[in-house]
C-alpha cells in the first residue's frame, strides 16, 4: 500500500505544471518583452504563423506553442501582429498593442485566439476569430509558457 501511495505522489509531481523561468537581461537599463502563443482548447488558427513587429521593425514570426523573448531599452513601443511579410504565415487581421518595457522588468503579452461566439452560426460560412493581444501578470504568463518552444524551433 506505501508502494502505490508512493507512486500516486510521484505520478502527480511528474503532471503538476512547472513555471518557464526567463533568463535575466543582458544590458543594465534594459527590460524584456515575451510574446508567446500557448496552446488552447480548440487550436484555433494553430497552423498560422503571424509576423511581430516592435516598431515596425521584424522580430520574428509567432507559431502556436511558441514564444519570442526580445530585449529592449526602457520606453514604449507599439507591437504589432502582422500577416503582410513574407515571412509570416497569417490570414488574420493585423493588431496593435502599446508595449511599455520597463528597465530590470519582465513585460508578458500572450496572443489570444478564439472562436468569435457571437458571430459564428451554422452554415453561415467562414469561420470567425476574436485575436488580441492580452497583458498577463508574471505568475500567470510563466505558468501559461511551460512547455512553450522559442520562436526559432
Amino acid at each position: 500500500m506505501a508502494l502505490v501511495l508512493a507512486l500516486v505522489g510521484l505520478l502527480g509531481c511528474q503532471s503538476s505544471q512547472r513555471p518557464y523561468v526567463p533568463e535575466a537581461v543582458k544590458k543594465p537599463g534594459n527590460g524584456k518583452l515575451f510574446v508567446y502563443w500557448p496552446g488552447q482548447r480548440w487550436g484555433e488558427k494553430s497552423g498560422r504563423s503571424p509576423e511581430i513587429q516592435v516598431d515596425g521593425v521584424p522580430v520574428g514570426t509567432l507559431r502556436y506553442k511558441h514564444y519570442l523573448e526580445i530585449e529592449l531599452a526602457a520606453g514604449t513601443y507599439e507591437l504589432r501582429m502582422t500577416g503582410e511579410s513574407d515571412a509570416a504565415n497569417w490570414d488574420g487581421p493585423d493588431r496593435s498593442f502599446p508595449a511599455r518595457v520597463e528597465a530590470g522588468e519582465n513585460l508578458f503579452v500572450r496572443l489570444l485566439v478564439k472562436y468569435d461566439q457571437e458571430s459564428n452560426r451554422l452554415l453561415a460560412g467562414r469561420m470567425q476569430y476574436t485575436i488580441t493581444f492580452l497583458p498577463r501578470a508574471q505568475r500567470e504568463a510563466l505558468l501559461e509558457m511551460d512547455g512553450l518552444k522559442p520562436a526559432g524551433e
